[in-house]
């Protein structure tokens, strides 16, 4: 990762830091919608009358 001419490395410092919040937003999101979709299987089993743990806390 070659910095741009004329960057300081407290604008790269800065720029990193909003790519790594972007990237924890993005996980934030794909861990909430893997959490539904485990969600709504387990209701389905449920509702079929299959017993089930929960990996969900």
């Amino acid at each position: 990762m070659a910095s741009t001419e004329g960057e300081t490395i407290y604008e790269r410092v800065a720029k990193l830091e909003d790519e790594i919040a972007s990237l924890r937003n993005e996980v934030d999101v794909l861990k909430k919608a893997l959490r539904n979709k485990l969600a709504r299987h387990e209701i389905s089993q449920i509702k079929k009358g299959k017993d089930i743990t929960s990996i969900i806390d």
